[in-house]
Parts: structure tokens; C-alpha cells; sequence
């Protein structure tokens, strides 16, 4: 049973959806159309009692069957977590030191989650987290307790396989004073899915002197729509490392996730790789908020823009205070006549002492770099290929060395695919 509080703000969620705003930036999507009423999955005991069809998709953004190099995995397909389970290192290892759950299973359990429910990302900041607020159905639950340092990553899979559906998350990483982890999360589709709507919230909170790296990996289709919400804050010599990375084509995908360097000497790091492909229409943005002396950020995004795709890269550094210091860097590849692509630097200071800066360039292959490359015995295809895999730059900082190795290979096999 769900408690009282939980009742009421979904509740109140589901009245302010009655008069919510569309979002600021990226197409409307109209979600009526959308049902989340879907056949339910049965769990599993093991990852590998999945179909084939399922274990392969997932394996395309990440998710690894085996859980090598992996602390522990959450699976939710559709709107079902069908599979949660931390693996045998962890379990002798570091038994006390992570609490993963559904976010569902997480309110029943600890009613302190009150507090950080939609509190640094607002319940009413456009529809799509309203309607997360008032709709959400499970989503991960990770607690890093303190002083904990998970060496190998948690992955998360949230996999869609009913068409005309809505898959609805709330997820939530809180890391404990001086506690350290990775995540990885794939979002993917099984290939008989071909249009449906993805509306995520997470809301990350991240304490003094802790580390989150988290890393999203995305394969849609071309008629899926994606709202991805995300609010985070990080105290005093906290640290925060998001890597995104878009590998299909998409209908419509907009996301700005913002963090606030709330205590000094806090730091956050974006980093956003992206193929535009097919007809997709990609708004993608980052924001950094320096609310505290001596905070640091940079925001670093790369496209390959290709057939007839959009993109526009966004950005925002805010200095509220002195002594902080961000960069912001938005540079697009266009490889068609009919790819565009729009870069929207923002810079904001407001205190004497702080130093933003950004650079931004959008433009096509020089010819004298594929003609160098082509007198070498490369095909046009493959020099191509390989300038948009440099281009990309996949070396992550903040990264375990095997899930560097894993993300690099993913993207270089996405750039050999579609070249």
C-alpha cells in the first residue's frame, strides 16, 4: 500500500496535468494518444530467461547478459521490472553498501523518500514532468549508502515492447557522503515496436565529497518520442559525470537536464555524443548552475548529422558566484545537404569573478581530410567512417577502464553501420 503523502501529490500531480505547459524547447507531443495500460511481464530469475530478441536489443546500448563487470542490474520492460538483482561480487563484497529497488517498491519502504520527491526538479516544470509526477510507473531506486565506493557499475535497462504505449519511470540516485558509483542505463525497443512514447523523470542528489557517473545510452525507432526529465544537485566537493549517447533515429527527442553546484569546490560534467539519423528531430540541452564558490563545469556535445535529421545543441552556465569557472562546447558534423544543425550557447554571469566561456561550430567533412585519407586505400565510406568515430571523441573521463572500452566499442560500431 502507498503512503499517504505519495497519494496525495499523485493526486495533485493529476490536477496540475489538467493546465500543464508544453515544454520550452523541442515539438509538442500530444500523450493522450499513448496508453499505459499493457499487457504485463512476468519476472525472471535469471537475465537470460529473456527472449533473444529482447537480450539482444539490450545488449546493443550496454546491457550486458553475463553481469561481468557489472555490480548489480534492473530490467523494466514496458512498465514492468521484470528482473533486479545485485550479482554474487557485490553480495560478498560490499553486502550493505547499495540499496537498489523499483521507485515504486522504495516509497513503500522508506518514508524519508518524502523529501527528495520532486524537490530540485519541479513537479510543474513543463506537462511531461507533470505527468511523470502524476502517472509514473516504477523506475530505479539507487542508494549509495556512505562512504561506499561501488567499483563496478549498476545497469539499468528500460526496454519497450508494445506499440502505442507509454513507458512512465521515476528514478532516483542518492550517493551518501563520500560514496562513489557507476551507472549505465540502455533504453532500447524490441524491433516489432514501432511507435511509443517514452516520459522519464530522474532526480539525483549527490552529497559531500560523493561521485556519481552515470552514462545513457539510447536506441529508439523512428516513430518514438522521448522526454527524458532530470534535476540534480551536488554539495560541497561533490561530483557529478552524465555521458549521453543517441545511436538510432528517433520521431522527437528533447531533454535539458539541469544541476545545481549547490556546496564549494562541487563539480558536473555533460557530455552529450549524438548520431542524427533518418528524419529525427533532436533537441538536446545541458545546464549548470554555479550556486557555490569555487564550483567547476564544462558541457561538451558532438553530433553527426545525417539523412534529413535536426538537431539543436543547447546549453547553459550560469555563475551566481565568484570564483567558479565553466566551458560550454556544441560542434555538429553534417554529412547531407538536407541535415541541419543549430548550436545555442548561453552564458550567464552574474558575480564579479566568474569565468564562462563556450566555442561552438557546425559544418561539413573538409575535402582535403577525405581525399588524405582516400590516397591511403580507404573507400569513401570508410574514411567518412572513420572521421565521424574521431569526431565523436569517446574517451570519457570519470570512466572504469572496461566500461570506457565498452562505450567506445558500441559508438564505433554505430558509425561503421550506418557509414
Amino acid at each position: 500500500m502507498k503512503p499517504k503523502w505519495y497519494v496525495e501529490k499523485r493526486k495533485r500531480a493529476q490536477e496540475m496535468l489538467k493546465r500543464a505547459k508544453p515544454a520550452k524547447y523541442g515539438s509538442d507531443v500530444d500523450l493522450d494518444v499513448f496508453n499505459m495500460q499493457v499487457p504485463s511481464h512476468g519476472k525472471v530469475d535469471e537475465i537470460v530467461e529473456l527472449s533473444e530478441a529482447v537480450r539482444s536489443a539490450s545488449r546493443t546500448v550496454g546491457t550486458r547478459d553475463d553481469e561481468e563487470y557489472r555490480s548489480g542490474t534492473y530490467f523494466q520492460y514496458d512498465n514492468d521490472v521484470v528482473y533486479l538483482k545485485y550479482t554474487e561480487w557485490l553480495k560478498e563484497h560490499l553486502p550493505e553498501g547499495l540499496i537498489v529497488l523499483s521507485t515504486d517498491d522504495a516509497v513503500r519502504t522508506y518514508p524519508w523518500l518524502e523529501k527528495y520527491w520532486f524537490r530540485e526538479l519541479p513537479m510543474g516544470l513543463d506537462k511531461y514532468t507533470t505527468y511523470v509526477a502524476a502517472n509514473s510507473v516504477g523506475g530505479a531506486f539507487v542508494w549509495v549508502q556512505e562512504g561506499a565506493k561501488i567499483d563496478y557499475p549498476i545497469q539499468a535497462c528500460l526496454f519497450m515492447g508494445t506499440d502505442m504505449m507509454a513507458q512512465v519511470p521515476h528514478n532516483f540516485i542518492i550517493a551518501e557522503p563520500r560514496s562513489r558509483i557507476h551507472l549505465i542505463t540502455g533504453c532500447t525497443v524490441h524491433p516489432a515496436c514501432k511507435k511509443a512514447a517514452h516520459i522519464a523523470a530522474t532526480e539525483i542528489y549527490i552529497k559531500e565529497g560523493a561521485e556519481v557517473t552515470w552514462s545513457m545510452i539510447h536506441s529508439w525507432g523512428q516513430n518514438f518520442h522521448v522526454r527524458p526529465r532530470m534535476g540534480a544537485i551536488v554539495e560541497e566537493n561533490g561530483t557529478l559525470n552524465m555521458n549521453y549517447i543517441l545511436l538510432t533515429p528517433v520521431k522527437s527527442i528533447q531533454m535539458y537536464p539541469t544541476v545545481i553546484l549547490k556546496g564549494e569546490g562541487a563539480r558536473a560534467s555533460f557530455r552529450n555524443l549524438i548520431f542524427g539519423r533518418g528524419k529525427s528531430n533532436i533537441d538536446v540541452g545541458s545546464g549548470i548552475i554555479f550556486s557555490a564558490e569555487e564550483t567547476r563545469g564544462e558541457i561538451i556535445s558532438r553530433a553527426v548529422i545525417m539523412d534529413g535529421s535536426t538537431i539543436d545543441m543547447r546549453g547553459l552556465l550560469r555563475g551566481n558566484k565568484p570564483n567558479t569557472r565553466g566551458h560550454l562546447e556544441c560542434r555538429g558534423l553534417l554529412l547531407s545537404d538536407k541535415a541541419r544543425a543549430r548550436a545555442h550557447p548561453s552564458l550567464d554571469g552574474r558575480a564579479e569573478g566568474t569565468d564562462l566561456t563556450h566555442e561552438a561550430a557546425v559544418g561539413k567533412i573538409a575535402e582535403e581530410q577525405l581525399y588524405y585519407l582516400m590516397t591511403r586505400g580507404l573507400s569513401e565510406g570508410d574514411a567518412t567512417s572513420l572521421i565521424a568515430r574521431g569526431f565523436l571523441d569517446t574517451d570519457i573521463p570519470g570512466l572504469p577502464p572496461k566500461l570506457q572500452a565498452e562505450i567506445s566499442k558500441i559508438v564505433s560500431m554505430t558509425a561503421e553501420e550506418v557509414m
